[in-house]
């Protein structure tokens, strides 16, 4: 009788770890079963660009992030959650593109400040080098970022071309190269990429798949040219504008993210007025 009641007392427990873990569900995901996915590029005590968003901009949205219940993921935990096919409520992926050294500088200490994680997606050509205005992560900065387990190193390719005009050998280098040389730097696995300018076509996503990542990120909805959906997951692109007017848009963005037509999810690049 011992035993039988320790068994019905484990089965039951093995039920409820089930039911309430981090995620579980199936593995057919579609669109509208990713969790809200932000896209940064740099961040400034002051913007000078439509791609800019300051720091007082940023500790803002996170602010409004830990107050409305949302939680950010670590890309292991997104990745675990595509493998199960199913995200907890009001989880968010914050992620930030091309490797600008205001991420490290600001974003960075500002998200540890609120225990909050992100993905940074990294040219290879572009490290340790300078844009008017706008520096590029060193390796050492890049490494340091890796070995906090708030925050993952991923590729953004490795010269920034818009894959969607390559093919053959080209292609799988942009993909597949990158991939290997961000494993090399960091000594961990990278499982996730961001496509240049998020444009890809079918072959793109192929090479994607081929060169063995298990999700990938655009900006716009495109279609899924017949490819699984977690290898073209759309992103909110987080420019200046979305904190202007109490961060009307941010708010609808993330509160509404499933809802967007594919036309909201687009770049806004330009010089601010």
């Amino acid at each position: 009788m011992k035993i039988r009641a320790l068994l019905v007392i484990v089965a039951l427990w093995l039920g409820v770890l089930s039911g309430n873990g981090f995620c579980s569900g199936s593995s057919d995901l579609k669109r509208g079963d990713f969790p809200v996915v932000l896209m940064y590029h740099d961040i400034k005590p002051a913007e000078m660009n439509g791609f800019d968003v300051s720091v007082h901009d940023f500790r803002q949205q996170l602010d409004w992030l830990q107050a409305n219940g949302y939680r950010t993921l670590t890309m292991d935990e997104f990745i675990a959650c595509l493998a199960e096919g199913r995200f907890p409520e009001k989880t968010v992926l914050i992620t930030f593109d091309d490797g600008y050294e205001g991420a490290y500088v600001y974003a960075a200490p500002e998200l540890r400040r609120y225990g909050m994680k992100a993905a940074f997606f990294i040219i290879k050509d572009a490290i340790g080098t300078k844009l008017p205005g706008y520096p590029y992560m060193t390796e050492t900065q890049i490494k340091e970022l890796s070995a906090d387990p708030l925050f993952s190193i991923e590729p953004h390719t490795l010269s920034h071309p818009d894959l969607s005009q390559l093919s053959g050998e080209a292609l799988q280098a942009e993909v597949g190269g990158a991939k290997a040389f961000f494993e090399k730097l960091t000594g961990k696995s990278c499982e996730t990429m961001a496509f240049p300018y998020g444009y890809y076509n079918k072959a793109v996503l192929s090479a994607v798949r081929e060169a063995g990542y298990k999700a990938s990120f655009a900006v716009s909805d495109r279609g899924l040219f017949d490819s699984d959906a977690r290898f073209s997951i759309p992103r909110i692109y987080m420019g200046s504008i979305m904190s202007k007017n109490d961060m009307a848009l941010f708010k609808k963005f993330v509160t509404d993210y499933h809802n967007m037509p594919s036309a909201a999810f687009a770049e806004r690049y330009g010089p601010m007025l």
